[in-house]
């Protein structure tokens, strides 16, 4: 696994722009594990864009997306815990950078209600 600076600075600067080395390396030897980073990225895509929403659709697509982030299933091949498994990411990290981030996103919405 690589650290948490690391992955940091990837996703915090321009999400997904840049992969950290250890992602881009098992990408690189492991095929396969480029269609688990697409949905994997597809998942936080989601998550950062649907945060906000307002319409039935949007609101779906987020929960959906948090609900994904957010279960304990290890039993699913496309299961966020095992992506991060095999890609060797944090959950933990990546939910709580989620979490932080969401709760920034939500806190202007909060002061104009």
């Amino acid at each position: 696994m690589f650290d948490n600076a690391e992955f940091s600075s990837s996703f915090s600067s321009a999400p997904f722009s840049t992969l950290p080395p250890g992602v881009m390396e098992r990408i690189r030897k492991q095929p396969e594990c480029e269609l688990l980073w697409a949905v994997f990225e597809n998942g936080l895509t989601d998550y950062m864009k649907y945060a906000t929403a307002t319409g039935r659709r949007g609101k779906r697509l987020f929960r959906e997306s948090q609900e994904w982030i957010m279960a304990e299933d290890p039993t699913w091949l496309c299961s966020f815990l095992n992506i991060c498994h095999v890609l060797g990411i944090d959950p933990g990290y990546v939910r709580s950078g989620l979490q932080r981030w969401l709760e920034r996103q939500l806190l202007p919405l909060k002061h104009a209600a």
